[in-house]
């Protein structure tokens, strides 16, 4: 599906106008530094950890490097900045870590992130919340373990059949423009990722860009699935009928997910962004999804999501 200009356009401005109400809502302030507190603790116990765990060996090896450099009377410059090249590494890769931790909070303490989304659905549409909150909440942990396992083998093999291609002789140069404009056509077209492949080819050095585009939209998939999640889990979608809900409302979004998404990769700002978008998201919902009947035996999201676009 081709992503629309004017629906990725509507969800920025709903992220917008969600991100103004919870900065002006007393209840919604609350709410979101409460979860942030959380969630600041435990990602700076959880990189605290990481880093002693890194550190100290290194330290412990650079010191008995030392050592041994006096006793034994042997030229130590190699070893020590080879220690130093590493640890420079490793604090690259801590540096990285912050995010890491969210994600871990989020999946430990899902229900942190639920709260600050229904509080800011009772805000603003209170009765959309409580007809959400008459489902049975279903989590599908082994449907979703399985579904991102396919995923996740999908994306490598896709990635290490690329590699190999790319090798042949005469056509491995056609591998990555074309996978390229396969790939990113269904986001934003045929001319503009034409456009993006013939780029790729004429100024080799574009291809860090074209990656990072697609890299980008790929993980704004995976963030949208996050901040969804409240609203999948208390619907009881499962992963397969996700898809189908992506293809639906994958325009706006994209564009909602676009207005928090690079904010939120900021290592220590970014799970202020995070929860900001994790309550923005409720709004988006009211917005735009169809509120649903309050449940009865036998109802799933399926038949009330067919019933609704009949309607």
């Amino acid at each position: 599906m081709v992503l629309d200009t004017g629906k990725m356009i509507q969800g920025m401005v709903l992220a917008l106008e969600a991100a103004k109400f919870t900065a002006k809502n007393r209840q919604m302030q609350e709410k979101f530094f409460k979860a942030l507190q959380v969630t600041i603790i435990g990602m700076v116990l959880g990189y605290g950890a990481t880093a002693v765990l890194v550190s100290l060996p290194l330290l412990l090896l650079r010191v008995g490097n030392n050592v041994l450099a006096l006793v034994l009377q042997y030229d130590a410059t190699e070893t020590t900045v080879a220690l130093i090249s590493f640890r420079e590494a490793t604090d690259r890769f801590l540096n990285t870590l912050p995010l890491f931790w969210l994600d871990v909070i989020a999946h430990v303490r899902p229900s942190l992130f639920s709260g600050i989304f229904f509080a800011m659905l009772d805000e603003i549409d209170p009765e959309y919340a409580k007809a959400l909150l008459t489902w049975p909440s279903k989590k599908f942990r082994w449907a979703k373990i399985k579904f991102a396992a396919q995923r996740l083998a999908k994306r490598y093999a896709m990635m290490l059949a690329a590699s190999y291609l790319s090798r042949l002789p005469l056509v491995g140069w056609m591998v990555m423009p074309v996978g390229s404009l396969m790939l990113m056509a269904r986001f934003v077209g045929y001319p503009v990722a034409t456009a993006v492949a013939l780029l790729s080819v004429v100024a080799p050095g574009s291809r860090h860009t074209t990656a990072f585009i697609f890299k980008s939209l790929l993980a704004m998939k995976d963030f949208s699935g996050d901040l969804l999640k409240p609203y999948f889990t208390q619907m009881g979608v499962k992963p397969k009928q996700r898809a189908v809900f992506y293809k639906q409302y994958e325009s706006s979004i994209v564009g909602f997910i676009l207005s928090f998404y690079f904010f939120v990769q900021l290592s220590w700002v970014g799970p202020a962004f995070y929860i900001l978008a994790q309550a923005a998201i409720a709004m988006f919902i009211s917005r735009v999804i169809p509120r649903p009947p309050k449940y009865t035996p036998g109802d799933s999201w399926e038949k009330v999501h067919g019933r609704t676009k009949e309607e």
